[in-house]
């Protein structure tokens, strides 16, 4: 249920290796990166299309995306006016001045980590600028420099706090078609679990990743005696498939 840094680091090298960066994004992953990386692979223009589509949607910001979708949508669909009026409106605005328009189809946002955990009382919004002015302060971010992360090593926050957060950030970006439904979430609506075990299991996933432990969601569900490992290795299956059938893979 994270946002990856770009360039990605954990994908480095991986970049040609499709499972490899499918693997990665059905890990729950928002990765721009990856989903750049799956365009170029891809060969259907369907396909192409759906992968720029969720990597417009992570950099909104980015122009030179934005118009690559669009120009992907018309591939596919060539009678879509909406995105051939958009399309236009950006070349029409470039030809016209050197100012970009950044927002020319605003898209919707789930709320941002940080805004979460302010409007939950976890933090204060005065904690909150201080981590984010050390969060730039020039230092590249790694995953393990994430800002819920930062939060936890300053003893900010406790990790069901973060959790807790995550899975708000998550519905909301599920909600708004943002980002891909991950195990947890597909393993509450096919009722392998609650989301009540959901949120412990994220918590003490947390918690074990502070003590250096790495352990993945399943395998934190397996041992907390929340579902076998017969049936995590089944629903992951079934998730995995789900995932891809939406994009036609």
């Amino acid at each position: 249920m994270s946002q990856c840094t770009f360039p990605c680091p954990i994908i480095a090298g991986e970049r040609e290796n499709m499972a490899r960066l499918r693997a990665h994004l059905i890990e729950g992953n928002q990765c721009l990166d990856a989903w750049l990386s799956l365009s170029r692979l891809v060969t259907d223009v369907r396909q192409r299309r759906d992968c720029l589509e969720r990597a417009a949607v992570l950099a909104p910001d980015n122009e030179e995306l934005q118009v690559a979708y669009l120009e992907a949508v018309l591939l596919v669909e060539p009678d879509n006016k909406a995105a051939l009026s958009r399309l236009n409106e950006i070349r029409t605005l470039r030809l016209l001045s050197d100012v970009k328009t950044t927002h020319f189809h605003e898209q919707p946002r789930a709320r941002l980590l940080g805004d979460i955990l302010v409007s939950i009382g976890a933090i204060s919004p005065a904690e909150l600028r201080d981590v984010l002015k050390n969060q730039h302060n020039g230092t590249p971010i790694t995953t393990d420099r994430r800002l819920g992360q930062l939060l936890l090593r300053q003893g900010l926050i406790t990790p069901s706090k973060l959790a807790h957060a995550l899975i708000i950030q998550q519905q909301e970006r599920s909600r708004l078609r943002i980002a891909p439904q991950v195990l947890g979430e597909y393993l509450v609506d096919q009722n392998y679990i609650t989301p009540q075990q959901l949120e412990l299991a994220l918590a003490e996933q947390l918690r074990l990743d502070q003590k250096g432990q790495r352990y993945s969601l399943g395998q934190i569900l397996v041992r907390l005696n929340m579902i076998s490992q017969t049936l995590i290795e089944r629903a992951a299956k079934e998730h995995e498939q789900a995932f891809w059938a939406k994009y036609g893979y």
